[in-house]
């Protein structure tokens, strides 16, 4: 109940030009290594103020956010476009935990955050939608997979995996670019999630279907995206 209030609390006070949330998180640094301080989300960007590692601090105003991915309720991670020396160069991650049970970072912080950002997002929080149509399947990595099941809505599809890691939440009208599937027993959904592995690439999800694609569904989920 204090979660949705505040939920609802937030997204008022966004609409009336005054959003803004301020929440005591946990920098979990690569390759090791951790330190606490504040992320600040806001009209103008994301700040991170480490209590004790004045070094770590960050504020990044939109247009120099990559992505935002959502691994979890409580945890986040923004790509940035600030270069790791010691990786060649690779653009440098930022993963922040909640310090509080009581909080999460919500469908609605995320949602505002994506409007700012003007970019889609990642999100791998699986609640449930109100689904038209579900097939069992599995996700076929480069090598192996995991099992788990599809789901697909008027607004989100979702793939609700075993590995949480996975899981992933997609609003059509912003996250997916297109459909296809060449037999009854494969899908592929093309998403615009940033894909570290090849630069300027949309990402491609490739299921396995443990029963046949519904056609008729099929036909109407392509007509459906954007």
């Amino acid at each position: 109940m204090k979660q949705s209030l505040f939920a609802l609390l937030t997204l008022f006070c966004f609409a009336a030009g005054a959003w803004g949330e301020t929440v005591r998180v946990r920098h979990d640094h690569d390759p090791w290594g951790k330190c606490e301080g504040e992320l600040i989300i806001d009209q103008e960007g994301i700040e991170y103020r480490s209590a004790k590692k004045m070094d770590h601090n960050r504020k990044w105003i939109w247009q120099d956010i990559q992505s935002v991915d959502r691994k979890s309720p409580s945890r986040l991670s923004v790509l940035t476009y600030e270069d790791q020396k010691l990786r060649l160069g690779q653009d440098k991650v930022f993963d922040f935990e909640l310090l509080s049970s009581h909080r999460t970072f919500s469908d609605q912080t995320l949602e505002l955050i994506s409007g700012k950002l003007k970019k889609p997002v990642t999100d791998r929080v699986t609640d449930p939608i109100d689904a038209e149509y579900q097939v069992p399947a599995k996700h076929k990595h480069t090598l192996g997979g995991c099992e788990g099941t599809l789901y697909f809505g008027p607004e989100y599809s979702v793939y609700d995996s075993e590995d949480a890691s996975d899981s992933r939440k997609w609003k059509k009208d912003r996250d997916v670019a297109n459909v296809w599937s060449s037999q009854r027993y494969e899908l592929e959904i093309r998403t615009y999630e940033e894909n570290r592995r090849n630069f300027d690439k949309m990402r491609v999800f490739r299921f396995q279907l443990k029963e046949p694609l519904n056609q008729a569904y099929y036909e109407k989920l392509r007509r459906g995206l954007p």
